[in-house]
């Protein structure tokens, strides 16, 4: 792998415009208006660092009082006033350590003190080696312990690069204090009385990570994980407020106040939905009704955990990150590099070239006479595609130094997929959500053009052949995950690229809702809001035609089969269920907002029904 170290270049194509180069350490993606790799603290190439800020050095617990790196020969630490950084305490040398600049890295060096040094990078401060009269690398974040005065070294962090993560640790988390004892029955008494929303305490549950997000457009953003079940917000300044006043003791009337205070308006609503969006993440805890399901009896319990493995149909195998992020360094590396990324800049238009004369040699669902044996090879090709279709994805995550938390295979409107779960990619910037998106279909699209020209220039019609079905299904692949109507790879970089990221969400929504009660009020849509309802038409047909597709397949699938095993009518029967069980996501949601909906008829019938108190009894 260290031959290639000369080829370690950013791709130009899915970095748009070189904004990325691969780390010629450890090979990750780092931004070119970056001095440095924010992974192992090497310094960028051909990167000048005097037009950069220092890194700095601070005490724990003091974010905002630190001192510059200046390196000049050596920036020095130790007791005496003679150092660039003095340090007044009985551990601590007259003239301790000092930090240099080596080849492009940061190093920390003992110079013969009495208690040496100590550098941790991540083990913690116990497995931190102990040195005397040798040297260290420094990372940033790394933990220099001078004698036994901690100390934070960290690279600069301009705007575009985002804040460190901050990470609340499982079981960290500060409890709310003590209450005052109540009596058994009092405690029955609440237990069943409706809460008053003001006086709610909500408190934070551990397992936690918060990051601010690159944006070039100036404005603030920031995501925030469970680290607890992998679950992503992506939060705006306000809600990021309202996160950090949730200490355990603040209700929702302090919240209130406090956003009155910061921001000048009354807002119980937002603060309520933002107070909802927490808890949908298992992010908080403390929420009237938040603890519904342990009054449930066993069988609701049952049907509830049914109805969400049906609304969510896969199969997934968690701890796969350590294995992505070994073939990741053993060769994933060198996709991302810039003959790599050139190639398929290459292959893909002379792939389409090559198909279009192939459709005159070969014929569509015929393999030269190979028989079943070349459907076969047809469909372990297909699948073999599909599996470095998402490998990509993987890779492309890992470029950035980002998690694979999860993949597997799922199944959406009957159709099976697999999937990897990139939702880590949450912490990283637009873009680079952006090149993770699309980096499989560009590689489908690579071994489709590939296998196309191979079509055209095989000696066997039977292997050409059999190399053209290949192909024609990796083209539909290819365009099937490009479509921007279906939450796939072309949505995702889409509503990322216009900053939507719930495009298709609200879009939907503002075309069966928010449009007509505009025109009822003789109010004229925006130029955006007329996209959002050409988007919104646009993907309703897009999925009742995907529905269709879905029914027509598993029809097919299943329904010859089901016809020679099972009599009438209950072949049809089958045939029926199944279909439904497969699209339950689907009809599920229009039974539950048609039983919202006969649940209020009801409600607004009972209430007229129900006798007026008279002025006399009043």
């Amino acid at each position: 792998m260290e031959a290639y170290q000369a080829l370690a270049m950013a791709p130009p194509l899915l970095t748009f415009g070189g904004m990325h180069v691969l780390c010629h350490s450890c090979r990750y993606q780092v931004r070119r208006d970056f001095p440095y790799c924010l992974r192992c603290g090497t310094q960028r190439r051909k990167a000048r660092v005097d037009q950069f800020d220092a890194p700095r050095l601070r005490r724990p617990g003091s974010a905002g009082a630190s001192v510059a790196v200046v390196i000049k020969d050596a920036f020095t630490i130790g007791r005496s006033s003679g150092n660039d950084l003095k340090l007044d305490h009985p551990s601590v040398s007259r003239e301790h350590a000092r930090i240099v600049r080596q080849s492009g890295s940061y190093f920390l060096e003992d110079l013969g003190s009495l208690n040496g040094v100590r550098v941790d990078s991540g083990t913690g401060p116990r497995d931190a080696e102990l040195i005397r009269g040798g040297k260290a690398r420094l990372q940033d974040g790394s933990v220099v312990f001078v004698g036994d005065v901690a100390l934070i070294f960290e690279q600069p962090r301009p705007a575009a690069v985002g804040s460190k993560t901050v990470v609340q640790t499982i079981g960290a988390t500060m409890p709310a204090p003590a209450a005052e004892p109540v009596s058994a029955a009092d405690a029955l008494a609440d237990e069943h009385a409706p809460a008053e929303p003001l006086s709610v305490t909500p408190r934070k549950r551990s397992g936690w990570a918060l990051k601010q997000i690159p944006d070039d457009r100036g404005r603030l953003e920031w995501a925030l994980r469970n680290t607890r079940t992998g679950a992503y917000l992506s939060l705006d300044e306000r809600q990021v407020f309202i996160w950090n006043q949730i200490d355990g003791r603040a209700t929702t009337r302090d919240l209130l106040f406090a956003y009155l205070e910061e921001y000048g308006e009354l807002a119980l609503p937002r603060i309520e939905q933002t107070l909802r969006t927490f808890a949908a993440v298992d992010l908080i805890a403390g929420l009237p009704g938040q603890n519904r399901t342990e009054h449930l009896s066993g069988r609701r319990r049952v049907l509830g955990a049914t109805i969400k493995a049906l609304l969510r149909m896969e199969f997934s195998v968690k701890g796969l990150d350590g294995l992505i992020e070994r073939g990741y360094r053993r060769f994933g590396w060198w996709f991302f590099t810039r003959p790599a990324v050139l190639l398929p800049a290459l292959v893909v238009p002379a792939g389409l070239v090559a198909f279009w004369f192939d459709r005159d040699r070969y014929r569509l669902l015929d393999t030269g006479g190979a028989g079943p044996w070349g459907g076969a090879i047809v469909l372990a090709a297909f699948f073999t595609a599909c599996l470095l279709h998402e490998l990509a994805h993987a890779m492309a995550v890992k470029s950035y130094g980002r998690r694979v938390n999860r993949g597997g295979f799922l199944l959406m409107m009957g159709l099976p997929f697999a999937f990897v779960d990139t939702s880590d990619m949450w912490l990283g910037s637009r873009w680079s959500r952006v090149v993770v998106a699309l980096s499989g279909p560009l590689v489908t699209a690579e071994i489709a053009g590939g296998l196309a020209i191979g079509a055209w220039y095989s000696p066997s019609k039977t292997a050409g052949a059999i190399l053209f079905q290949i192909t024609f299904a990796l083209y539909l692949n290819t365009l099937y995950n490009f479509n921007p109507l279906m939450p796939l790879d072309g949505y995702m970089a889409l509503s990322d690229a216009m900053r939507f990221p719930r495009l298709r969400e609200e879009s939907r929504a503002y075309f069966t809702r928010g449009l007509w009660r505009d025109l009822r009020h003789r109010r004229r849509p925006t130029l955006k809001q007329w996209g959002m309802t050409l988007y919104g038409l646009c993907a309703i047909l897009g999925t009742y035609g995907f529905i269709a597709l879905g029914i027509l397949a598993w029809n097919g699938r299943i329904g010859a089969f089901v016809h020679d095993s099972a009599p009438e009518p209950w072949a049809h029967l089958i045939i029926v269920a199944g279909i439904g069980v497969v699209l339950f996501p689907v009809w599920y949601g229009y039974y539950r907002a048609l039983a919202r909906l006969m649940r209020r008829i009801g409600e607004r019938r009972i209430g007229e029904r129900r006798p007026q108190p008279s002025a006399a009894s009043s």
